[in-house]
């Protein structure tokens, strides 16, 4: 003998709730507003956990280049030297560099990069780190903006997602 299921719906009350009889006997009852109910709940939860994610990974936790640690992620705005427009990277650091006042007058005097520009400034802490597309890149600490260390921003450059989403 096969099991009959059925589904009835019909209103009930004087508050007109849509319910449903399911199952093999009549004692399981589940109210439409209900459903709705757990539905937009079920919505918010994973709204809530996605904006969680965005934020741990593009924003994160202010932080500062200068006090940069090797290995970890973080996402700035760099003002480019020539032309004083911001750019913004999310880059992992390799490693980090604190000139002396001695060194920077002697990286003044011998190096040829910009050496005719006399507006060009070295500044004391000068960071080198991979952007997402693999570019090896120098960042000095003190002409970067709006720094921050994204939480999730590790798991982004190890999975390869950082190529996606940039």
């Amino acid at each position: 003998m096969a099991t009959k299921i059925f589904l009835n719906p019909r209103l009930t009350r004087a508050d007109n709730r849509v319910e449903c009889e399911k199952g093999f006997n009549n004692n399981e009852r589940v109210f439409m507003n209900d459903a709705v109910l757990f539905g937009s709940i079920f919505t918010v939860v994973v709204a809530a956990v996605c904006a969680f994610a965005w934020f741990h990974v593009y924003r994160g936790v202010h932080d500062s280049l200068s006090n940069a640690k090797v290995g970890s992620v973080y996402n700035f705005k760099y003002l480019q030297p020539v032309t004083d427009v911001p750019e913004r990277f999310m880059a992992k650091v390799i490693s980090v560099q604190t000139f002396t006042d001695d060194y920077l007058g002697l990286l003044n005097r011998k190096s040829r990069y910009r050496r005719n520009d006399p507006e060009f400034q070295r500044s004391r802490n000068l960071v080198t780190a991979q952007t997402f597309d693999g570019k090896i890149r120098n960042f000095y600490a003190e002409r970067t903006s709006d720094v921050r260390r994204p939480l999730l921003g590790a798991v982004v450059f190890k999975t390869g997602l950082a190529n996606l989403l940039f």
